[in-house]
Parts: structure tokens; sequence; C-alpha cells
């Protein structure tokens, strides 16, 4: 079953990219600068944030920039596939109506796009990595590993808010509150070493809260994930993408009496 769900996804891999590239072509077509946007948005927060927390409340974390941008980076990724799939359907209903193909191309579309822009942005951290005198070791080549990890989760989340906003209209504006609550929620301006023991197992029921521990284990201090965090990391993705595949897959039939 899920052999034969993903081979039909497969058979509209070129959809998915015509999709992808227009999501990243048309939100910023009138921009001088394009889809450099993308990356002004986090770096103008890590330099705000750094400024804050280095010279107003010193948190006393050495290269905080990059402990930063480390975890906005992987954040932006998830809230930015989230925000935008919320709507993606309702979005492209004319297209919808137009032509057959699996509704999940879209959502799908819509995470492909992001997952380029992180991957772009990755390229911006490296080199505030070197800034800081952090080079590449051995422990990156686990980096694909996380990524596509957080990418299931993403997707899996994409699919059931999409599901859920082209249903219930109210979806969009519970997403947005989620995601604001979510931002606080996430160890991303702050080290997990900062929260009282008593309230770390809730920390870490927060998916996001794994990934960014394993960014920052590999990339910034260069060393491999705890196994329990890479299992449980692989583990949460899995079953968050399983369910928002099949929320989505028993939502789409009444898709076309609300779009």
């Amino acid at each position: 079953m899920i052999y034969a769900y993903c081979k039909q996804l497969y058979r509209y891999r070129g959809l998915i990219s015509a999709l992808a590239a227009k999501e990243v072509k048309v939100r910023y077509k009138s921009a001088a600068l394009g889809w450099l946007w993308s990356l002004l948005h986090p770096l103008l927060l890590m330099l705000v944030l750094s400024i804050v927390f280095t010279y107003v409340i010193n948190m006393g974390i050495e290269a905080f920039p990059a402990f930063l941008l480390s975890a906005l980076l992987p954040w932006f990724f998830f809230s930015f596939s989230v925000q935008n799939a919320t709507t993606a359907i309702v979005d492209n209903a004319s297209l919808i109506k137009k032509a057959y193909f699996p509704y999940e191309v879209i959502p799908l579309a819509v995470v492909a796009a992001q997952l380029f822009n992180f991957l772009i942005s990755l390229a911006v951290l490296f080199l505030f990595l070197v800034y800081f005198h952090i080079y590449p070791a051995i422990e990156w080549l686990l980096l694909p590993a996380v990524v596509g990890m957080e990418t299931l989760f993403i997707l899996g989340m994409s699919l059931i808010v999409c599901a859920g906003h082209t249903l219930f209209r109210d979806v969009r504006y519970a997403v947005e509150l989620l995601l604001l609550a979510w931002f606080y929620a996430t160890p991303i301006f702050y080290p997990v070493s900062m929260v009282p023991e008593v309230l770390r197992p809730w920390l870490y029921a927060n998916p996001l809260t794994l990934f960014v521990s394993m960014y920052r284990d590999i990339l910034l201090y260069r060393k491999m994930p705890a196994a329990g965090e890479f299992w449980a990391g692989l583990a949460v993705s899995i079953v968050i993408c399983g369910v928002g595949i099949v929320v989505f897959s028993r939502a789409k039939k009444h898709f076309a009496d609300v779009t």
C-alpha cells in the first residue's frame, strides 16, 4: 500500500518540481533581491537576538550567532512550510478543477520549495561556523539524515494542517497561534541546560527540540547525537508523516465540495 502510494506520487515528480519552482519564483518575483529575502528573515532575527542576548542579557554562550542560526534555520524550514502548506489547496483551487492529479502534490511542492531554501541557507550557516573557527568534521556526514528526518516530520504536519484548513477555514488562524507558542517552546535562543530538569521531559516531547539538538550536536559541537535522540527523532518523523498521509487521504475525498 505504501509502495503504491509513493509510486503514484513519483509519477507526478515533474509536476511537483514545477510547482515547487513556481513557489520559489512567484513569492519573490517582484522583489529585486528575489529568493534572497528568504535568507534575510532568519539573519535579521539572528542579529537582533544576538545583540539582546550578548549585550543586554549575556547568556555566556560562545559563538552565539552560530548557536542561534543552527536552530533558527531548521525552525524557519518548519514554520514556513507549515504556514504555506496550510492554505495550499485553497489557494490552488482553480488548478485542482482544471486537471486530475493527487492532491498531495500541492503541499508536497510547498515543502520541496522550502527544503530548497533551507539547503541554500545552510551554506550561510557554514560561513558563520568557519568564521567562529568551527570547521567540518566527520560527524557532518550525518547531516543529510537529520535533514531527511525533519523533512518527513514537516511533510506530515503540512498534510495535516492543509487537510484541516481545506475543510475548516479557522485552522489557518489556529496554526498561526500554535507556531508562535511552538517557537518559544523550542530551545532556539536558549540552551536545554537552562531549562529546569523537572521540565526537560516536556521540552523533549517537542519534536523540534530533538531536531535542533541534533543539528547543534553535528554542526556546532561536532559530535554524534545521542542515540536516544536520533532514534526518537526518526520514530516521530515516520509516525507523523504516516498520520499526515492517512488524515490527508481521508479528507481529500471532500475537497471538491469545499474548494
